[in-house]
Formats: structure tokens, sequence, C-alpha cells
């Protein structure tokens, strides 16, 4: 099945690739000189390419759930009109937000995002890297991320000793085994009738989700309230904002008047430079929940 989308305005396909790592680990591939990313999935790959206004994309599937696929992925639900009036006296974010910064690169399912935000807690880039190549080797069907049950028929043992997971095992056995099971339905956490506060409060009750892990899904969620400060936040903050011996209370200062979207604000001011001529880079130390 092949069609095209039409996108949003001022969308820019490489802007939401690579507003954050995700199109660095697999099943995503990104050949940007063709702007074009593909998944993996059990069935064979879908492909996005960017047509100039419109989103070309072809896969196995029906038309519905491929549309679906894409809107999720690209974020195509995301309204930041409201975010852009908070912006006349911030000109470095405008210009992040013109070039279509703000719109975050998720993976087709909420499950996918969840267990890998979960694998970058307390490690490094290449480490998630690992653990990432690792789990779709061992579960995954064709290279395509592992599906809810596939996880959970592995014991947190094998996931801990063939995955190299570490103290993550145990929660990603519980976090799979919840979810395919019934008793964990993620799609209240996507809900976005429900308070932002009420959304990272359930997420910190899943076992081996921190502060990071909650706060970093909401902001893939497009849920700006919170900053998901880790090791990296730390040392970008204080490459761009130097003398700041409290980084969380300057960070939390220099961004409050952005109310609900403090969170992308700090974002986008970040990662600013890796739209304007520097590759993104996740070097550096270690990620901390």
């Amino acid at each position: 099945m092949s069609f095209s989308l039409d996108l949003p305005a001022g969308f820019s396909f490489d802007a939401v690739v690579r507003s954050h790592g995700w199109y660095d680990l697999p099943p995503f591939a990104y050949d940007r000189e063709r702007a074009l990313l593909a998944i993996t999935v059990p069935r064979g790959a879908i492909t996005f390419r960017d047509a100039g206004g419109r989103l070309d994309v072809s896969g196995p599937g029906g038309r519905a759930e491929l549309s679906r696929i894409a809107r999720r992925v690209f974020s195509l639900d995301l309204d930041l009109a409201a975010f852009d009036a908070l912006l006349g006296d911030a000109p470095a974010l405008r210009r992040a937000l013109a070039r279509g910064g703000g719109r975050m690169l998720r993976a087709p399912t909420l499950f996918e995002d969840a267990v890998k935000m979960l694998l970058t807690t307390n490690c490094s880039w290449a480490a998630t890297q690992g653990m990432v190549v690792r789990l779709i080797a061992l579960a995954g069907e064709g290279g395509a991320f592992p599906t809810p049950a596939a996880i959970a028929r592995f014991r947190p043992a094998a996931l801990r000793s063939r995955v190299r997971c570490g103290y993550r095992a145990p929660a990603l056995s519980r976090f799979a085994r919840r979810v395919a099971s019934g008793r964990l339905d993620l799609s209240t956490w996507e809900d976005r009738r429900t308070p932002a506060e009420r959304v990272r409060e359930a997420i910190l009750a899943e076992y081996g989700f921190g502060p990071y892990a909650a706060e970093g899904l909401l902001r893939i969620l497009g849920r700006h309230e919170f900053f998901a400060v880790d090791s990296w936040v730390r040392m970008k903050y204080r490459r761009i904002y130097p003398g700041r011996a409290k980084v969380e209370r300057s960070i939390a200062r220099r961004y409050a008047r952005f109310g609900d979207y403090r969170g992308l604000a700090l974002w986008l001011d970040l990662t600013r430079d890796w739209h304007e001529g520097d590759a993104p880079s996740w070097d550096g130390g270690e990620k901390s929940s």
C-alpha cells in the first residue's frame, strides 16, 4: 500500500526525525540524504518519505493502519499554536519552531517508546543501542520490535543475561507481562484529557520507571509540563549557560514563563545546534533517572 498524507504548515521531516535519539535505534533506519525513514515491522518495512508538504507512506497493511502509524510516528496530532503564542520575546525558540521543531519522533506503539525509555536510564547511549539491538534479536520477529507477549515469555534472568540489561531486567519483564495480560492499558497514558501530573504518577507507579523515564516519556507524548532532567541535559545546559551551580533550579526559573510548554522550551533550547549545523550527540555522560 502506498499513499500520501497532507502535513501541517511548517512541518519539517528532518526536524521531527532528529528531534531526539529514537531514529538512531532499530527498528528505525534513517537516510537523511534521501529524506527517507524506514521502520521494520513483522511483515516487512514501512517507509516514510519527505515529499515537500506531503508525506509519502508505503508498507504492508491497510491505509487506515498505516495512516495511524504515520500520525503517531510524526506527532501529527500535536497542535503547537499555544506554544507559538508564548514566543514573542524568545527569538531562538521562535527560530526552532519555524524550522519545524516541537514534534517528537515516536515509535509505532507506546509500548516500544516506554521500553526504549526504560533502557536509556543510568547508562550511556552506546549501552542503550546495544540493549535495544539485543532485545530485538532475542524476541523480535524479522527485525521488528518485540511485542509485549514476546518479551513476557522470557524470565528476568534470561533478559538480564541475553539482553544484558542489568537491573532493568525485572522491570522490563514485569512491564511486558502487565501490558500483555491487559492489566495495564497504555492507552490511558495517551489520553490527553488526563492531566499530565496524573499520567506521570501512573508511569511512576510502574516498577523501574523513575522521574526521568516518566517525564521523558511524557515529552514524547507531547506533554511538556516537566523537564526530564538527566546528566545529558545538565551537561548541555551548563555548556550553554555556564556558572549555574544548581542546574535544576536555574532550569525551572528560566523556562517557567512557558507554562505547560516549559519542558518543550528547554528541549528546543538545548537541541537548537542539531538543526543549525551540528549533528545530534548524546555523548558526554550517563543518563540518570
